[in-house]
């Protein structure tokens, strides 16, 4: 500061030409900084990408086996060959597996992940673990999005338990004055959604872990089954008959109020939409045997996905995390 006051006139100008070529090369140096502070937050934050996959259950080949399906080429690949009937499963965003299959006179829980190779001809569940022996029927397994609480339908009721097997928690005892079923955890876990006929009809209820609450949140939705969340806990499907002509068809719910709007309604039932929600998968009789099926729900398009002799269901959309392009570095 002291050289610009004590400078001659050329000096002062050659000064404020320098100080402009600071302040540019600061302003240059800012934006490149926020640019790179964007860009690392996309890169930590890794947007879902749109599903190409999914796994499902089939007889096909005789007993209930897992497939995995290409939704592009409709290319269907085998994932279990074990004989025993599996039913259907459930998948986390790590793509960590979970369902039910029989053990002797009953079903037991199961645990695996979906092999590194899997969009190859020859995909594979490993690391298969048996979470469950009990002498009862353990089905209607659930995982959240993190796949590390699951929960299911036992003798005892609605039950909680880690993806590893351990904590068991029972959360809706079995009652004899009502029926209650098809339970489906949230994505964070917080909440637990299932059918339930404890009202008079059958309707969607909700279970709140932290507090324990439970309430009812359809009101005559003549709910069925086949309850799934929407990725961002927003939205519920389930199967009904609250269609025009009384047929099977699915639902969908709003998670809050528990206001609903049927989607289809030609013999379909167990829906499960894509991690951004314009896509849902179901299993639907309108073309003969129970087959797959892809809704876009903006525009209600339907493609039939399989065609097999035997019953194909229970599909679920593989997550595909993907990152995003890096933003562009020009000045």
């Amino acid at each position: 500061m002291k050289l610009f006051i004590k400078a001659s006139g050329t000096a002062t100008g050659q000064a404020t030409s320098t100080t402009r070529g600071i302040a540019i090369l600061l302003a240059t140096l800012l934006c490149a900084m926020a640019i790179s502070i964007a860009a690392f937050g996309q890169d930590a934050q890794e947007v879902r990408g749109d599903e190409n996959y999914a796994i499902f259950v089939s007889q096909r080949n005789g007993a209930a086996e897992l497939y995995l399906i290409d939704l592009g080429t409709h290319q269907v690949s085998q994932l279990t060959n074990t004989g025993r009937g599996h039913l259907t499963p459930s998948i986390a965003a790590n793509r960590a597996i979970v369902f039910a299959s029989r053990e002797g006179s009953n079903y037991e829980l199961f645990s695996g992940s979906l092999g590194t190779a899997w969009r190859t001809r020859r995909p594979v569940i490993t690391g298969l673990n048996r979470l469950t022996i009990n002498t009862s029927d353990e089905t209607g397994t659930s995982i959240t999005r993190e796949g590390d609480t699951m929960a299911f339908v036992s003798g005892n009721g609605i039950e909680l338990m880690t993806a590893g097997g351990g904590s068991r928690q029972l959360v809706i005892p079995a009652s004899e004055d009502s029926n209650d079923f098809a339970p489906a955890i949230s994505p964070d876990g917080g909440r637990i959604a299932f059918v339930s006929n404890r009202a008079g009809s059958y309707d969607l209820w909700l279970y709140t872990k932290a507090s324990g609450d439970i309430r009812q949140l359809t009101r005559s939705a003549k709910a069925g089954g086949g309850v799934s969340w929407s990725a961002d806990g927003q939205q519920i499907v389930f199967n009904t008959t609250a269609t025009d002509n009384d047929a099977s068809g699915i639902a969908i719910a709003n998670a809050e109020t528990g206001a609903f709007r049927v989607l289809t309604g030609q013999g379909d039932f167990n829906g499960s939409l894509s991690a951004r929600g314009d896509r849902m998968l179901f299993t639907s009789t309108r073309d003969g045997d129970a087959e797959l099926y892809l809704l876009n729900v903006s525009s209600g398009s339907v493609e039939r996905l399989t065609i097999s002799a035997g019953a194909d269901d229970g599909a679920v959309f593989v997550a595909e995390p993907v990152r995003p392009s890096p933003p562009s570095r020009r000045p």
